[in-house]
């Protein structure tokens, strides 16, 4: 009987502390929000959503590729595509992948990297229709310069320094450019073909010259046979000495 009572009487005293607590509510706003009409104020400490920062002051990535990242994770979600810049001799970043679909969001791959590049943003909203869809890629992740400089200034990091400018090329490196713009002038040596050809076009008269002195030369060979054959024809006509004349001779000379 006793019992019963004293179980009355506590949940009475039970009620009453609930009426109590509500009474005192009653005159105070609201500290209930309409989500997603009114996004919570979330404190920058927050491990949301995974996201590649840039410089809030030259909106320079800050990737550089040490994939301390990717050996920390314990869960291997994070898969870095780099290669070695022939020019600098550095790696360069191509591609950055996580899947958030295996991230555990433990924080680990923001505290070890070295440029402050992969951060927790405050975004939590990350439900889709596919795992594939939960695998964001470089574009997908890096952070425009306005929302680097927001979470910059909410969690507190201090502002990367600039990459440094790739050294100046050397004097002969530079003066390569010169020697192949002097390359052009070249094809000088085909304009002296002209000169060739005026060359072969002189041979070629002097070749047809030949022709002609060698008709000079036949001309006075041709003239002497004429003078042989008149020679030979006054001869011919000339009359021969008779025989008397010729027993005559000697009788004169003998008297």
């Amino acid at each position: 009987m006793f019992g019963l009572v004293g179980r009355a009487v506590e949940s009475l005293y039970y009620v009453c502390v609930g009426l109590w607590t509500v009474a005192k509510h009653t005159g105070r706003a609201p500290i209930t929000k309409e989500f997603p009409d009114t996004m919570p104020d979330l404190p920058g400490a927050f491990r949301g959503r995974l996201a590649l920062a840039v410089n809030p002051e030259t909106s320079e990535h800050l990737c550089i590729s040490c994939r301390q990242c990717e050996r920390v994770c314990p869960d291997k979600c994070i898969d870095i595509t780099a290669h070695k810049s022939p020019e600098t001799g550095k790696l360069e970043l191509i591609d950055f992948k996580i899947d958030h679909g295996l991230c555990m969001f433990c924080g680990l791959c923001t505290e070890v990297c070295p440029t402050t590049c992969i951060i927790n943003t405050n975004d939590f909203e990350m439900s889709d229709y596919s795992r594939e869809a939960l695998i964001y890629d470089l574009k997908k992740l890096t952070l425009t310069q306005d929302e680097s400089a927001h979470y910059f200034s909410k969690k507190y990091l201090p502002i990367p320094k600039p990459k440094p400018k790739p050294a100046p090329k050397p004097a002969a490196a530079a003066a390569k450019p010169a020697d192949g713009v002097a390359a052009p002038a070249k094809p000088a040596p085909p304009a002296a073909k002209p000169a060739e050809g005026a060359a072969a076009a002189k041979s070629a008269p002097a070749a047809t010259d030949k022709p002609a002195g060698d008709a000079a030369a036949t001309k006075p060979t041709a003239e002497k046979k004429a003078d042989d054959s008149k020679d030979s024809e006054k001869e011919k006509a000339a009359p021969e000495p008779s025989a008397a004349e010729g027993k005559a001779e000697p009788d004169k000379t003998e008297g």
